[in-house]
């Protein structure tokens, strides 16, 4: 088994189910763990190397070192459960092109208005996202939306592929950004992009 797993933590909200199974299949290719946060009660269909059970505060990051707890020492490679990797990423990956740095940073591609574009305007693009690191340097961002306290890393020449837009729809997204602003001011407000792009113009690129 290489020293790479693949982390994702979850509410299983209806969407994360495909996403959730295509991440262990992306584990068992690269011959990774596959290590599952479960926020609140797992449904029948989860499997994984690891689960670990918690009760979040409303985001990610606030059972996040919990979740880096429970994986071996190695590099760990984060997804959301609405995240896919590009086909070039999943190349670099099985190449294990990761070895090269601890701490890796990829630009994300947020698919809009469907899944043959994406947001090519800042700050939904490259949207950087420092995501594979080793152990050590994976975790201690507990504050909703913090940035790594490690720096951003090495940029990687691959892309995630964010499919929050299209699987989550509006009246969900704009729940999110209230349920954000009532952690902490301006985490929802000041982040409305990353939650409704139907407020904004942005242009568009194809997905290649």
């Amino acid at each position: 088994m290489s020293n790479l797993t693949i982390l994702c933590i979850s509410r299983f909200d209806q969407h994360a189910e495909p996403f959730i199974r295509y991440q262990q299949q992306l584990a068992t290719e690269l011959d990774a763990r596959f290590v599952l946060g479960a926020d609140g009660p797992a449904p029948d269909w989860v499997t994984a190397d690891t689960i670990v059970h918690f009760q979040s505060k409303g985001y990610v990051e606030s059972v996040l070192d919990q979740a880096v707890d429970a994986c071996p020492e190695g590099h760990i490679l984060r997804l959301d459960d609405d995240e896919t990797v590009s086909t070039e990423m999943r190349e670099w990956l099985c190449a294990g092109e990761w070895r090269a740095s601890d701490h890796w940073a990829f630009p994300r591609m947020n698919l809009w208005p469907d899944a043959s574009s994406f947001i090519a305007s800042p700050p939904l693009w490259p949207d950087l996202q420092t995501r594979l690191s080793v152990k050590a340097k994976s975790g201690s961002r507990p504050t909703v939306h913090q940035g790594s306290p490690f720096g951003t890393g090495t940029i990687a020449p691959v892309t995630l592929i964010h499919h929050k837009f299209l699987v989550r729809g509006r009246e969900e997204r704009e729940r999110l950004v209230e349920e954000y602003e009532q952690v902490q001011d301006g985490a929802g407000t000041g982040w409305l992009p990353f939650s409704v792009p139907e407020r904004y113009e942005f242009d568009l690129a194809p997905v290649a």
